[in-house]
């Protein structure tokens, strides 16, 4: 559902390239700060806890800060709070290259991770709704292409910048690079990205929004210290524990939301068949894409010992594949009337699973003489085949969310996906440990172990999507049926 378009509030495409490039800065520098821990290491005297507390603290205080910050830009204003989050990110970058210890750089990670908390819902929510139609579809391609794009972007821009150490920077120029990309959108943001917000008052919801945080805190903490702690008791505990308070949110969101008291989470949102559909296979393809780019960066640097820059550079067909083909899934959903978008999850599962043993068969074959380009027809195909599932798996999602909620329905699919993100790492990180053994110098033992936890994921996706095709393609028979016999 949308709301009518003037030619005032409707985004341009000057608009869009600015809002994508705020979308580019949150997600580059999830996998840009990897490459740079060592480095950060040797300048700041850190210790293996604390760079991990850098990159998990910044996932940690971005995912709990989203759903607020997609209420707040419906009530006050997308534009206003996606500029406002373009500023903090800016200043927050500039406090971690300048710092001078490693408990101010975490501190200002966690600042930097609520800025980027504040910007990101906006995008998704101004795209859906100031365009339509053609215009919409092509506009979500992009958002999912540069998505994508961005984890790739920053590992290979990462160790260029760390390599280059430019004006003697070293490690601090992979924060300061965000510099010149906010001026630039704060510069042009004001004239060319619309403002939208909506009519009708929309109050905050501090219960529901201390609850949501809490129950992602338990989730993520305890999914991502899983493998280190050897999945203790306490992780357990804490895990288990999410359950009875998401069912509390749950609870008390409904009795809001039946006394017209705007909840953080409406369920009747959460309760639509496409929403529910587009979330759980948004859940399972990124889980999995996760857990890709974990289990193989992982082998090429530990079991193949190639640098960083090189490991990244492996990863090079892969964004490329997933830019250009992110751009096509809308027109290629077109090709399938009667089934859409499921269509193309379906053919992008298959051909995801076929890149992964294609890939797995290169390393095998080519394990004593492997480089950086080995692996780029493979690459190739997985990011086709990611391309077309995660993009479709978003226009699922998206395509049932009143324009109302457009900022919280947008929070809430980027909470899924930081949270997807840490499960399916968390769970090929497990078996990956749990297969590594003396006698496989190069790993691909536990490679074989994560990439068969990925395949686990995209063939519950392709067997949902199955059950989903079949009920449609039956759906529109029986549709022609009841038409034939009116018709006689």
């Amino acid at each position: 559902m949308k709301t009518n378009l003037s030619s005032s509030n409707r985004l341009s495409a000057a608009g869009l390239i600015l809002l994508v490039a705020g979308q580019l800065m949150p997600q580059m520098d999830f996998s840009i700060v990897n490459v740079a821990l060592d480095a950060i290491s040797v300048s700041l005297d850190a210790n293996k806890t604390q760079l991990g507390l850098i990159v998990s603290l910044y996932g940690l205080s971005f995912a709990v800060s989203l759903a607020m910050s997609g209420r707040l830009g419906d009530r006050f204003g997308r534009k206003k709070l996606f500029l406002t989050g373009i500023a903090s990110f800016a200043v927050t970058s500039f406090i971690c290259g300048l710092a001078p210890s490693i408990y101010l750089l975490i501190a200002a990670r966690v600042l930097q991770g609520i800025a980027a908390a504040m910007l990101m819902p906006q995008i998704l929510a101004t795209i859906h709704v100031t365009l339509s139609g053609e215009r919409h579809s092509k506009a979500i391609g992009i958002y999912g292409s540069v998505g994508g794009l961005s984890f790739i972007i920053g590992q290979i821009l990462g160790g260029w910048l760390v390599s280059a150490d430019l004006f003697g920077l070293g490690w601090r120029s992979v924060f300061y690079i965000n510099l010149p990309i906010c001026a630039f959108i704060l510069y042009f943001g004001q004239k060319w990205i619309p403002e939208t917000k909506e009519e009708s008052s929309l109050s905050l919801d501090w219960s529901g929004t201390l609850l949501l945080g809490t129950v992602v805190t338990l989730i993520l903490v305890s999914i991502s210290a899983g493998p280190d702690l050897g999945w203790s008791w306490i992780i357990w505990v804490l895990l288990i524990s999410s359950l009875p308070l998401a069912l509390l949110l749950w609870n008390i969101e409904g009795k809001k939301e039946h006394k017209q008291q705007s909840p953080l989470m409406p369920p009747t949102l959460l309760t639509r068949p496409k929403v529910i559909l587009g979330c759980v296979s948004l859940t399972l393809q990124v889980a999995s894409y996760g857990g890709y780019m974990f289990v193989v960066a992982l082998t090429l640097q530990s079991g193949f010992h190639l640098s960083s820059f090189a490991s990244g550079n492996a990863f090079i067909g892969l964004g490329i594949s997933y830019f250009v083909a992110s751009l096509y899934v809308g027109r290629i959903a077109k090709w399938f009337t009667n089934l859409g978008f499921t269509a193309v999850i379906i053919v992008g599962s298959v051909i995801n699973l076929a890149g992964y043993v294609l890939l797995f068969s290169q390393i095998n074959q080519h394990a004593e003489t492997l480089t950086s380009w080995t692996l780029l027809v493979p690459m190739l195909i997985i990011g086709v085949g990611n391309a077309f599932a995660v993009n479709s798996s978003l226009r699922i999602g998206l395509a049932d969310i009143p324009a109302q909620f457009a900022g919280i329905g947008s929070a809430f699919m980027t909470t899924l996906q930081q949270t997807a993100i840490a499960l399916g790492t968390a769970l090929c990180a497990a078996f990956y440990i749990q297969n590594l053994n003396d006698n496989d110098v190069f790993h691909l033992h536990s490679l074989k172990a994560g990439l068969e936890v990925i395949a686990f994921f995209i063939s519950t996706l392709l067997i949902i999507h199955g059950i989903s095709a079949i009920g449609k393609i039956k759906a529109v028979r029986r549709q022609q049926a009841e038409l034939n016999t009116q018709n006689h």
